[in-house]
Parts: structure tokens; sequence; C-alpha cells
């Protein structure tokens, strides 16, 4: 009896742990609203996309950087143009990088099941991105 309650105990704590550690991530995804509970499906799934994301932002990053600086030339200056509700620039950086990842197709599954580039180390030591993200 006693080996019983220690073993539900342990389990009880393991659950804890991994609820919590959920919880944790949820906080770090963007959604819309905000305050929506995602299961844990969600939650992975949308980790994934996410990260897939943030990978193809660091690229396009480092490969704008590589590029140097753009040409000089006639700079437009944002006008009153007619902008819609669905308008990026009302719906604040969250939401947008939402709807960015919701319009990508998830990210292909690495060898070890990982998101493609998420078990990749990013080096902060150099001014670039490593060339394992590129």
């Amino acid at each position: 009896v006693a080996r019983r309650v220690f073993t539900n105990s342990r389990e009880r704590w393991r659950q804890q742990n991994v609820n919590g550690a959920f919880a944790e991530l949820r906080k770090l995804l963007p959604t819309h609203p905000p305050d929506r509970k995602l299961s844990k499906n969600e939650v992975l799934r949308l980790a994934m996309k996410y990260i897939g994301f943030l990978v193809r932002l660091l690229r396009d990053q480092a490969a704008a950087l590589a590029a140097g600086p753009a040409p000089p030339g006639p700079r437009r200056r944002p006008g009153p143009a007619h902008r819609g509700p669905n308008d990026s620039a009302r719906r604040g950086p969250c939401r947008r990088a939402e709807s960015v990842m919701r319009s990508q197709p998830a990210p292909p599954a690495g060898p070890d099941g990982s998101p493609d580039g998420a078990a990749r180390p990013i080096k902060t030591e150099r001014a670039a991105v490593s060339p394992e993200v590129r």
C-alpha cells in the first residue's frame, strides 16, 4: 500500500512538472486572443511553427546583412492609404507573427523528429548567424 501511495505521488509530481513546462511554453507563443487556452497538442504544433518562423526570420536577416546596405534611392513615406480591418499594423507584433506562421507550412521534421533547424545550435559569438542556420 505504501509503495502504491509513493508511486501515485511520484506520478502526480511528474505530471505537475509536465503541465508547468507546457504552461511556460504556452506563455512564449503568440496567440490570438492572448488568453486563449491551448491544448498540449496545439502548444507543441504552434511552438514548432513559431520556431520555424524564427529560423526563417534569422536566415532572411543574415542574408540581408550579408548583402550589405540597401542602395540609396528615394524613400517612400507611408501615406494615409486605406487600411482594412485586417491590416497588420493594427494587429500588433504577436498577431502579425502568428498570421505569418499560419500562412507558412509547418517545417519538415529532422531526422530526430524535431522541426527543421530547431535542433541546430545558433552560435552567438560571431556577429553573423552560424552556418548551421543558413
